[in-house]
C-alpha cells in the first residue's frame, strides 16, 4: 500500500450472499460506465476506476467471514505522472511546489475514502 492508497476494513453481516455485495459495489461504482472488472469467488477487481475523484484507482474488495476488506490503490499512470510533477516542482520550486501537488492527491485520497465509506453504509441500510 502506497500513501495515497486506500484500505478500508469493515465488519458486516450479509443478508444475501457475496455475489449481491459485488453486483452493488461494481454498479455503484462504475456508474453506468464501462470499466474491466472480474467477480470471482472471493474477490471483485475494478481497474482505473475513479472513486469519484480526478484519480483513477485499481480496485479490490473482498470478503471473507464477515470482513469486507476494500483496497484500492492508485493507477500507474497517475503515480508515475505525480512522480514526476514532483521532481519537476522540486527543481523548478525549490520544493515549494510539492505542497500543492501533495495537498491535492491528499485531498482525492480523503474524498475516496469518504465515498467508499458511504457506499458501505448505504448499503447496510439498504440489506
Amino acid at each position: 500500500m502506497g500513501m495515497f492508497d486506500v484500505q478500508i476494513t469493515k465488519e458486516l453481516k450479509l443478508k444475501k450472499d457475496k455475489k449481491d455485495l459485488y453486483q452493488f459495489l461494481n454498479k455503484q461504482l462504475s456508474k453506468d460506465k464501462k470499466y474491466d472488472y472480474i467477480i470471482d469467488k472471493n474477490k471483485l477487481s475494478i481497474s482505473k476506476n475513479p472513486i469519484d475523484t480526478f484519480l483513477k484507482y485499481n480496485l479490490s474488495v473482498q470478503f471473507d467471514s464477515h470482513t469486507l476488506i476494500i483496497d484500492a490503490e492508485l493507477d500507474n499512470f497517475y503515480t508515475l505522472f505525480i512522480t514526476l510533477l514532483i521532481i519537476l516542482s522540486i527543481l523548478f520550486t525549490y520544493g515549494l511546489g510539492i505542497l500543492p501537488i501533495i495537498g491535492f492527491v491528499y485531498y482525492q485520497k480523503t474524498k475516496a475514502s469518504k465515498y467508499l465509506k458511504n457506499l458501505l453504509e448505504n448499503y447496510t441500510y439498504i440489506n
